[in-house]
């Protein structure tokens, strides 16, 4: 057991977490409605996607030591695809999450670091290029290019290109502030630091993935309409503060750069308070994507079926990726308590916001005039 005794927090191992007397009180339950949960809500291969996902890496030298051995096992590669790709079919299912694993393990050991070459790393991925140096992440990413050319477009390979463009570039200005913050010389502004997370969680170029798992492609004029914009973001800021709320003790370990840390030194809250007012607003934009949904035009009976499997697509996968957040032992080998608070966000279950019910008959009505999230400025003493 550690203590942070600036903060008055306890971090407490798992296995130890059950002897002890503390609450988790309603106010931090993450609430998905019921059609954000796919059924099942692990893909069907899990296991043996998982199995052969290590096998994978391992033929690039990733996974020798057992060290890494230990940090891939933590990472649960099954549920980590299984629960964000939960209808993908075998091949697909294994080519995703294998392209995620990488992806995870590399910003971990390289990337936090800053220590990769953004060109190098996309002219492997994009144009499947073998690399000019020795490098086994560069060799493996390399590999998933070319797969990924046997199946994916032009256009979707533009799409992925951008957008790891976007989050590459992100990465190294996220690494800069996570090391200031974590010297005690400088902390971020919560709101500036929450639209680093939108992009550094790299949801967007995942729900490319996404569309790769359902076998849909949607065109260019559905990708820049100003509400899937905003879908996709409000995707990115969920899975984003799920992360930060499922990492939070490992992050107090650490002093590394979370939401919760970066509200509760930016204003006067305890951290408790900081971390349910994270949760609100998980909570509240949960609502806010579904509202959004109702803004979107029609395509046209065809397009307008896809468009629907996309929505549902994506709801499933944020929910699988918070879920894995919420479970995994890469964040839940430990837990933060606060005198008989313990700070973890658990999820549940409330009803969808069927056509009939009244809370639906309320987006409708304000779908078009106003958002009913309260933006992050008018959170309480936000300001340096």
């Amino acid at each position: 057991m550690k203590k942070d005794e600036q903060n008055c927090i306890e971090i407490v191992r798992a296995q130890d977490f059950s002897r002890i007397d503390v609450e988790v009180p309603a106010s931090f339950e993450l609430r998905f409605p019921r059609n954000w949960i796919a059924n099942p809500v692990q893909n069907r291969y899990a296991v043996a996607i998982e199995r052969e996902t290590i096998s994978w890496l391992e033929s690039y030298g990733i996974g020798h030591s057992r060290e890494e051995a230990e940090k891939l096992r933590k990472f649960n590669c099954g549920m980590y695809g299984g629960y964000s790709l939960p209808s993908a079919s075998y091949q697909t299912g294994l080519l995703a999450t294998q392209f995620l694993s990488l992806w995870l393990f590399w910003d971990d050991a390289q990337v936090e670091e800053e220590d990769f070459c953004i060109e190098a790393v996309l002219e492997a991925l994009i144009k499947g290029a073998e690399p000019r140096e020795s490098s086994r992440y560069l060799a493996a990413w390399a590999d998933v290019g070319r797969r990924l050319r046997r199946t994916q477009s032009e256009a979707w390979f533009t799409r992925l290109e951008y957008t790891m463009r976007e989050w590459l570039e992100n990465a190294k200005i996220e690494t800069r502030l996570a090391k200031a913050f974590q010297s005690g010389n400088a902390c971020p502004e919560f709101s500036a630091a929450f639209e680093c997370r939108t992009v550094s969680v790299g949801m967007i170029p995942t729900i490319l993935l996404v569309e790769l798992a359902e076998g849909i492609e949607l065109d260019e004029s559905f990708h820049q309409h100003e509400t899937v914009v905003a879908l996709k973001r409000l995707a990115s800021r969920l899975v984003g503060m799920g992360n930060d709320l499922g990492g939070l003790a490992k992050d107090i370990s650490n002093r590394w750069l979370n939401l919760v840390l970066i509200l509760k030194e930016r204003s006067p809250m305890k951290i408790e308070d900081a971390f349910e007012q994270v949760i609100a607003i998980h909570n509240a934009e949960i609502e806010e994507f579904d509202r959004l949904t109702l803004e979107l035009p029609s395509w046209g009976a065809g397009k307008d079926a896809l468009v629907h499997g996309w929505i549902q697509a994506v709801r499933h996968s944020v929910h699988g990726f918070i879920l894995w957040e919420s479970t995994a032992e890469r964040y839940q080998e430990f837990k933060a308590v606060v005198g008989k608070k313990a700070l973890i966000a658990p999820i549940s279950t409330v009803p969808a916001w069927g056509a009939s019910t009244e809370r639906y008959q309320e987006f409708k009505a304000v779908a078009g005039k106003k958002s009913l999230i309260a933006p992050v400025s008018t959170l309480p003493a936000l300001a340096a």
